[in-house]
């Protein structure tokens, strides 16, 4: 377990990016808590413990995957 102070300074910050305009607001709601709940989880932690779960928006044709660059389906 870890005390306030402690929990401060350890504070987890996860990072998702996704593609520009994908998600839905309720979406980024479900991605943040089930973030949050996993790093709780696997850390012990109190369910109030502090999290920061960043969602990066990036533009279509700024990132690829499995080698060719994303273009959303129109």
């Amino acid at each position: 377990m870890y005390d306030e102070a402690e929990q401060e300074a350890r504070m987890p910050v996860a990072k998702v990016y996704v593609p520009e305009g994908i998600l839905t607001p309720e979406q980024r709601r479900e991605i943040v808590k089930g973030i949050h709940d996993v790093i709780v989880g696997v850390e012990k932690r109190p369910a109030d413990s502090p999290t920061y779960v960043l969602i990066n928006e990036v533009p279509a044709g700024d990132w690829g995957a499995t080698g060719n660059v994303y273009v959303p389906r129109t």
